[in-house]
């Protein structure tokens, strides 16, 4: 194998130390790819009719969705916490660094609380979540409780539709730095 893999953006004049390492791009773009089915299942899910395999289906998706991202950010908050993230880019003033920050901790933030919250609602919902093929349940945490389920589910759905306007701050900061400040804050994690 005479010629490497090299995880190096096009144009790109950036060194490994002010990259994100492989594996934090990974966790990245699996969960962000994720996330997006997420919530592409639970948008579609309300333009089908009630009752349906295609709901039922689309429901599933959402559900598997969300404890995928769980389980992905397990690992990916450990790979942060013990190999940390390359150090700010020069010329980044310290209300770029600090929105950055407080953006990027409430996405750790939502990546754990919202599968959480999804999982209790299917629990208090009476609803049992198992291994598709393995027909092995997953366990109950909460009993089945309908006035605990709509407090739990309300909780899920706001802080869902507050995380489409985190995630889209996110982005179009992304954006931002690669169109407009022209930095390499974009490829640092593509």
């Amino acid at each position: 194998m005479a010629k490497a893999i090299k995880f190096h953006s096009l144009g790109s004049s950036l060194s490994p130390i002010e990259r994100y390492a492989p594996p934090a791009i990974f966790f990245h773009w699996a969960v962000a790819l994720l996330v997006v089915i997420a919530y592409a299942a639970v948008i579609t899910k309300g333009y089908l009719p009630k009752g349906s395999a295609p709901r039922a289906l689309s429901m599933t998706i959402h559900e598997w969705a969300g404890i995928a991202v769980l389980i992905l950010a397990v690992p990916r908050l450990l790979w942060r916490l013990i190999k940390g993230a390359p150090g700010a880019l020069p010329g980044q003033g310290w209300l770029v660094r600090f929105g950055s920050s407080v953006v990027h901790l409430l996405l750790y933030v939502f990546l754990f609380a919202q599968p959480v919250l999804g999982y209790l609602t299917l629990n208090a919902g009476g609803h049992v979540l198992t291994i598709p093929g393995l027909d092995i349940a997953l366990p109950q945490f909460i009993g089945k409780d309908d006035e605990v389920l709509g407090s739990i589910k309300d909780i899920h759905e706001t802080l869902g539709s507050a995380f489409y306007w985190v995630i889209g701050l996110h982005a179009l900061a992304a954006l931002w730095h690669h169109y407009f400040r022209r930095d390499d804050t974009l490829r640092r994690i593509v």
